[in-house]
C-alpha cells in the first residue's frame, strides 16, 4: 500500500508546479464548486454498504454484500439525473455560477464511478488485494495529471477539463480495481448471490445506511458549505486559493493516511477478536506522528515561500491559507484511525455526532469571517474550532479501543521537542535572513532529510517497511 503513496506523491509534486502555470485560480475555484456539488450526492452511492464489505466471515456474504452496494449504486445515479434535471438551476442561481450549467450532465457519470470504486476497493481490502488498490491509485494520478496537462497544452485550461480529469482518473481507478474481479471470483458470485441472502444482509449491516450513510454525508456537507459560503461571501478566485491549499495538505490524508486507514480496517477487524486493538493504535498512532508533525510544522512556517516558489507567484495567497490551515489538517492526518476505529467497534454514531459539530463550526467559522469580510477571520476560526473537534473525537474513540491518553500527549510532546532544532533552524532563516525563495527551500529541504534520515535510523521498523516497498517498486 506504500508503493501508491510514493509513486503518486512523487508524481504530484512533479507536475502540480506545471498545471498550476496552466490554470488560474478563478478556474480552479470553478472546478472546486462542481466538485462541492458532486460530493454530496456521491454519499449517497452504496446507501453505506460499501464497508460492510469486509466484515462477514464467509466469502458468500461478502459477495451479497458487494452486489448489494453496487444495486443501490445504480439507483442513486438514476436519482441523481432528476435531481440535476429538476434542482440544479436553483442552486446555480444561488451561488452565481451560470457556468457550471455546461457540466451538470457529468455528475451523474462522476456519482457512478465514485460508487463503483467504493464498492470495488472494498473487496479488494476483503481479499488483501493492497497492491492492486496502490495499483489503481497511481492509475488515478498518472490519467488525472496526463489528461490536465494535455489539455492545458492545447489551449483549454478551462473547468472543463479540471472535471474530465477528475471523471477519467475516477474510470481508470475502478477498471484497475475490477478487471480481474469476475474472472476469480465468478463461481462464488454464481453459488452465492441470491435476493434472500442480499435482504438478509441489508437488515444485518443496517447500521452503515442508519450511521455512517448520514456521518458521511455530513462530513462532505461540511466541505460543500465551506465553498459554498466562500463562493456567497467571497469570489471563486478565493474558492481556487482554497482548493489548491486543500488539495495540497490532503495528499497525506490522500494516499498515506488513506492507505494505512484500509489496512488497519483490515487487522483491527481481527484485532477486536483478540483484545490487541489497543497497542496496534498505539505504533500506528506514534508512526503518523512521526511522519508527519514535521512536514506540517515547515509548512506553517514556510507554506507562501513553498507555494510561491514550487507552484507560481499567481498562487502565494494559496501558501498563506496552508498556513493557517495546518493546524486542523494535521490533527486530522494522525487521528485518522479513530475513524476506522468507529467503524469496527460499531460506534457509527459517535462518528455521526462528530460530523455534525464539524458541519456547525465550519459554517459558523465562514459566515462569521464572511459578515467580517475577511477571509483570515473565516480560516483562522475554521481550523481552530475544526482541529479541536477532531482532537477530541479521536481521543474518545481511542479510550474506547483501550488506549492509553497519557502515552497519546507523551508521544505528541516527545515528537514536536524533537522538531524544534530543524523548525528553529527553518523560522531563524525565514525571518532574520533577508534569503531568496531557492534558498530557503533548499535549507528546507536539507534539514527535513537531516531530521528524517536519523529518525529513519532509529526507527527500524519503519526503515524495514520503506525498504520493502523500494524493493516492490524498483523495476527488476
Amino acid at each position: 500500500m506504500a508503493s501508491a503513496p510514493l509513486c503518486t506523491q512523487i508524481l504530484g509534486i512533479i507536475l502540480m508546479p506545471i498545471i498550476t502555470r496552466m490554470y488560474i485560480p478563478d478556474v480552479y475555484g470553478t472546478f472546486q464548486l462542481y466538485a462541492s456539488i458532486v460530493m454530496p450526492i456521491a454519499v449517497f452511492v452504496g446507501l453505506g454498504y460499501s464497508s460492510s464489505i469486509v466484515l462477514p466471515q464467509k466469502d458468500g456474504m461478502a459477495a451479497n454484500m458487494l452486489f448489494v452496494s453496487l444495486s443501490f449504486t445504480l439507483i442513486i445515479t438514476l436519482l441523481s439525473i432528476l435531481f440535476i434535471y429538476f434542482g440544479s438551476g436553483y442552486l446555480l442561481e444561488w451561488l452565481k455560477a451560470p457556468g457550471l450549467k455546461a457540466y451538470l450532465w457529468v455528475i451523474p457519470v462522476n456519482v457512478f464511478a465514485h460508487g463503483l470504486y467504493l464498492s470495488l476497493r472494498s473487496w479488494n481490502v476483503r481479499h488483501r488485494n493492497f497492491g492492486r488498490i496502490a495499483a489503481s491509485r497511481i492509475s488515478d494520478a498518472a490519467v488525472n495529471k496526463g489528461v490536465l496537462i494535455g489539455a492545458g497544452l492545447c489551449g483549454f485550461a478551462t473547468s472543463g477539463s479540471l472535471i474530465a480529469g477528475r471523471l477519467v482518473g475516477s474510470i481508470s481507478m475502478s477498471s484497475v480495481l475490477g478487471a480481474r474481479i469476475w474472472q476469480e471470483n465468478a463461481r462464488l458470485f454464481k453459488t452465492s448471490i441470491r435476493w434472500h441472502s442480499m435482504l438478509q444482509g441489508i437488515k444485518r449491516y443496517r447500521k452503515f445506511p442508519m450511521y455512517n450513510l448520514w456521518t458521511d454525508l455530513i462530513s462532505r456537507l461540511a466541505a460543500t458549505v465551506v465553498i459554498f459560503s466562500f463562493s456567497f461571501y467571497f469570489s471563486k478566485t478565493v474558492i481556487g486559493y482554497y482548493g489548491l491549499c486543500i488539495a495540497v495538505l490532503s495528499l497525506p490524508m490522500t494516499f498515506i493516511a488513506g492507505s494505512i486507514s484500509e489496512v488497519f480496517y483490515q487487522r483491527g477487524a481481527r484485532a477486536r477478536h483478540d483484545g490487541t486493538n489497543g497497542s496496534l493504535i498505539e505504533k500506528l498512532f506514534s508512526q503518523m506522528v512521526k511522519l508527519g508533525m514535521l512536514a506540517f510544522l515547515v509548512l506553517a512556517v514556510a507554506g507562501e515561500d513553498f507555494f510561491a516558489f514550487i507552484f507560481g507567484a499567481n498562487w502565494s495567497e494559496a501558501g498563506v491559507y496552508t498556513q493557517i490551515l495546518t493546524f486542523q489538517i494535521f490533527i486530522a492526518f494522525i487521528m485518522t484511525p479513530a475513524n476506522a476505529l468507529a467503524n469496527i467497534l460499531e460506534r457509527q454514531e459517535v462518528l455521526l455526532v462528530f460530523h455534525i459539530v464539524s458541519i456547525i463550526v465550519s459554517g459558523a467559522s465562514v459566515i462569521i469571517g464572511g459578515l467580517a469580510n475577511n477571509v483570515y477571520v473565516a480560516l483562522c476560526l475554521f481550523s481552530l474550532l475544526n482541529g479541536l473537534a477532531t482532537l477530541a473525537f479521536g481521543l474518545y474513540m481511542f479510550k474506547i479501543g483501550d488506549v492509553s491518553l497519557l502515552k497519546i500527549f507523551k508521544m505528541l510532546s516527545n515528537c514536536f521537542v524533537s522538531c524544534l532544532p530543524v523548525i528553529s533552524v527553518i523560522a531563524t532563516a525565514k525571518f532574520f535572513f533577508d534569503l531568496s525563495p531557492l534558498v530557503l527551500i533548499a535549507i528546507i529541504t536539507v534539514s527535513c532529510m537531516i531530521y528524517y534520515g536519523i529518525y529513519l535510523k532509529k526507527d527500524e521498523v519503519l526503515r524495514s517497511a520503506i525498504q520493502a516497498v523500494f524493493k516492490k517498486t524498483t523495476p527488476v
